[in-house]
């Protein structure tokens, strides 16, 4: 991205970018805003210095409430607008992209608050979730009369089975930290004050891993969830094979063999 964005401070520690949504005072979601944060995920994918990304509100108290539902209405007020988007969308193939999708590099999600809605349908787009246990997060949009519409349904019964998916998004019920854990909707819930050492380091752990390695893991298990298990493990298969030839991993294997062979590694008889 060329300007300077209006809606993220973007912070880097290393390898790691950090990019913190500020839209006050409630952190709604516009299509203004998620287009400028698709815009900060493609500088990240180009840019060869950094490995991965956190996404987190700079916001106290709210992660991103909801998306603005007075653009929702506009578009309810507005037939002709609802018909040109089910048009365009018939005519694009409907492919899972969310922003984790964009490229093969990991994107963090540190849940930091309030968190409904389209704030929930960005989240489960990350490739991993860290949520503080000052947070809350669920799909509360049949209270209004309509479902989740940016992926919320298809996305959270992938991650926590059709029951549970049903349960949450037909109540509407908001949940803590430790019950998403639970049901797998979040990796894991912590403290508040625990919240942005954990993200930052586990994405410094991801960080010192071959890019390769990273990107092929990556590819193997979003392509090949979609797949029968005989094709995601003949996917897996071919990406194996094309990945132990780059150089990168070819010198790590060799060192670790020279290692291993080395008469002073040996384990002792004693």
């Amino acid at each position: 991205m060329s300007a300077e964005p209006r809606f993220f401070k973007v912070e880097k520690d290393g390898p790691v970018v950090i990019w913190k949504f500020k839209n006050p005072p409630r952190n709604l979601l516009t299509i203004e805003t998620h287009m400028e944060l698709i815009g900060l995920v493609e500088a990240f994918e180009a840019d060869p210095e950094l490995r991965a990304a956190i996404l987190t509100s700079g916001v106290p108290g709210v992660f991103i409430q909801h998306f603005d539902v007075s653009s929702i209405l506009d578009w309810a007020e507005e037939p002709k607008q609802i018909t040109e988007r089910l048009a365009k969308a018939d005519d694009e193939p409907q492919e899972p992209v969310g922003i984790a999708a964009h490229g093969p590099k990991p994107i963090i999600c540190a849940i930091n608050g309030l968190t409904g809605g389209g704030g929930c349908e960005l989240a489960l787009t990350c490739d991993i979730r860290i949520m503080s246990r000052e947070a809350v997060i669920g799909q509360p949009e049949v209270r209004a009369g309509f479902p989740p519409g940016g992926g919320g349904t298809q996305r959270l019964a992938r991650f926590v089975g059709v029951p549970k998916a049903l349960e949450l998004c037909l109540s509407g019920r908001m949940i803590e930290a430790d019950e998403a854990e639970r049901i797998g909707l979040v990796n894991r819930a912590c403290d508040p004050d625990e919240l942005m050492p954990i993200a930052i380091e586990l994405a410094k752990e991801i960080a010192a891993n071959p890019p390769l390695g990273v990107a092929i893991v990556k590819q193997c298990i979003y392509e090949g969830s979609d797949m029968s298990l005989k094709d995601g493990l003949a996917l897996e298969k071919k990406l194996f094979f094309e990945a132990i030839q780059s150089e990168a991993a070819m010198e790590i294997m060799r060192n670790y063999v020279a290692i291993g062979q080395n008469p002073e590694n040996a384990p002792s008889e004693d």
